[in-house]
């Protein structure tokens, strides 16, 4: 609906048109309309650096600027306000391209009427106040969203806490160990809401950038890091959230085996971790040149928590998953995007 008073800035440097859709404005029962005039270019776009409107007519020739060049010069000044072209051209050619440039309309002088601006200027209105509704309702979710993911990482952050003091009651080191594991795990997803709170997509981060303080933290975690190169090949990919908090517990699981595992009998090592498209699936490739994995030890039915971990979210995630033993060890888990599986 449009409002009680709305606010119309008239660009017409010729008396006789200025009164003729003066009085015609006058005269709608539709709203009541505060009109306000600027007879060239350059007048006009003082005004709107001082005042605000709700919608703009204007005339495409006037004094210091003629034909589209008038339209365009103000439509970049005030690209979200309507604006009604109202001339003398009748030109088809000129009107569909004035409104493929974001005119609201192309009224032709001598065929307005009274109906007919009423019309145009009550859709130009209502199309508006839409906007600005929708642009406050996007603006609401956003600030919701990015509250919700700063307390699920202030909460993430307190478990994390709990489970470091109680490493401290812990009577073996397998008990501790335990503990340990689990704080990465709530870590890794921790820092997925960290990300989205930090980023402008609230529904996406950049994996790259996650992957890398992630194995940071692992290597701090287990005391390697100057022991441990980590190599990490991400390309430029976005993940929507449960994609990556699936994958970051993937990724902390079967780096920290090779960090607990891998390195024992070796001064120095590498792990390489890497995620890319391949033939329209991600194709996350985690690797070391440790020790090798177990022969005897079958990874798909492993009594490990974290390898049991890894094959089920594996399953989740609708991927396959490989191991190549024949150089250290190296998992290939190629799977797709959650959003894809719906």
């Amino acid at each position: 609906m449009v409002s009680d008073s709305s606010t119309v800035l008239l660009i017409e440097d010729n008396l006789g048109d200025i009164v003729s859709i003066r009085t015609m404005i006058s005269e709608l029962s539709d709203g009541v309309f505060e009109l306000k005039f600027a007879e060239s270019l350059g007048e006009a776009l003082n005004i709107l650096e001082n005042e605000n409107f709700d919608v703009i007519l204007m005339d495409l020739g006037l004094p210091d600027s003629q034909g589209f060049r008038t339209f365009t010069q103000v439509h970049n000044q005030m690209p979200e306000l309507p604006i009604i072209i109202i001339t003398g051209l009748e030109d088809e050619d000129l009107g569909v391209s004035a409104v493929k440039e974001g005119a609201q309309d192309y009224l032709i002088k001598g065929q307005v009427d009274k109906k007919l601006l009423a019309r145009s200027l009550k859709f130009a209105i209502e199309r508006k106040q839409t906007e600005e509704e929708l642009k406050s309702s996007i603006y609401e979710r956003d600030v919701l969203l990015k509250e919700t993911h700063h307390r699920v990482k202030n909460n993430m952050q307190v478990i994390h806490s709990l489970l470091n003091l109680q490493t401290h009651y812990a009577e073996n080191m397998e008990a501790v160990n335990v503990l340990k594991e689990s704080q990465n795990r709530v870590k890794s997803m921790g820092m997925i809401h960290e990300k989205l709170y930090h980023s402008t997509d609230r529904s996406k981060i950049n994996f790259k950038d996650y992957v890398q303080n992630l194995t940071s933290d692992l290597l701090t975690s287990y005391k390697l890091s100057e022991k441990i190169l980590p190599v990490i090949q991400v390309g430029d990919l976005e993940l929507n959230l449960e994609t990556a908090i699936l994958c970051g517990l993937i990724i902390n699981e079967l780096v920290s085996n090779s960090l607990k595992y891998a390195f024992s009998n070796k001064e120095i090592g590498e792990v390489h971790i890497s995620l890319n498209l391949v033939d329209n699936r991600y194709e996350l490739v985690i690797s070391d040149n440790g020790i090798g994995f177990p022969e005897d030890l079958d990874f798909k039915n492993a009594e490990s928590l974290g390898l049991q971990l890894v094959n089920n979210i594996t399953d989740q995630l609708d991927g396959d998953i490989e191991l190549d033993r024949s150089l250290g060890t190296k998992f290939t888990i190629k799977f797709d995007d959650l959003k894809n599986l719906e």
